[in-house]
């Protein structure tokens, strides 16, 4: 892949729904989306393989001049929490190249939230049995309850998810309690709850998952 910013810069000029309008810095971009009357969103640009902490973005927010936005390349690496916690201060949101071009397009970009994440977040926070939510990984909650102990609840993208899924979500964040498969197609195959099972945990639709919660 080389300079993450190079090929940032690259994809944007190939066809992204964004225009590259600067480069003030070697880490960052000024872009705007293309045919919408926003101002320009300034965004750092990073390339960590492993995962992303505080530590990587801290540097951003030392200045005057502190981006809305913060994009990772590739954009598998996790996101730790105590890096969330530090861009939600700083009045900034976090992402992909194409999370970015969706944060473009609001009046306000740094209110922008990966839609699937959000609407668990939210869903968690609402739920009765709930008196805490927070990210430990940005597909990662710790669940504290009013009854039982705290849940951490890992969330998987895939359309049937199997026992790989699970080992891989495994692999990425340590321990969790619950893979809880994002869609709301397909299914929580025999394989996934028996690889969930090895370690202690469950895997499980966002129905049971709110229902476990419950318990």
């Amino acid at each position: 892949m080389g300079n993450p910013v190079e090929w940032v810069v690259k994809k944007i000029k190939e066809g992204h729904d964004l225009e590259l309008l600067d480069r003030p810095a070697s880490n960052l971009i000024l872009v705007k989306a293309l045919g919408r009357d926003y101002d320009p969103v300034l965004a750092g640009v990073i390339g960590m393989r492993t995962e992303i902490t505080a530590a990587h973005v801290q540097s951003f927010f030392a200045t005057d001049t502190s981006p809305a936005f913060i994009v990772n390349i590739p954009t598998t690496t996790p996101w730790r929490g105590d890096a969330i916690e530090l861009i939600y201060a700083s009045d900034a949101a976090f992402g992909s190249l194409g999370d970015l071009d969706r944060a473009a397009c609001l009046e306000y970009p740094p209110l922008y939230r990966e839609r699937e994440t959000d609407f668990f977040y939210k869903a968690l926070c609402d739920h009765t049995n709930v008196s805490r939510v927070t990210l430990t990984y940005d597909k990662v909650f710790r669940v504290e309850r009013r009854r039982g102990e705290p849940l951490m609840i890992a969330m998987i993208n895939a359309y049937n998810l199997s026992a790989e899924d699970v080992r891989t979500a495994r692999a990425r964040y340590g321990h969790f309690d619950i893979a809880v498969k994002v869609s709301g197609y397909g299914s929580v195959t025999a394989s996934a709850e028996q690889a969930a099972d090895t370690f202690g945990a469950q895997a499980l639709t966002f129905g049971e998952m709110m229902g476990r919660v419950r318990q």
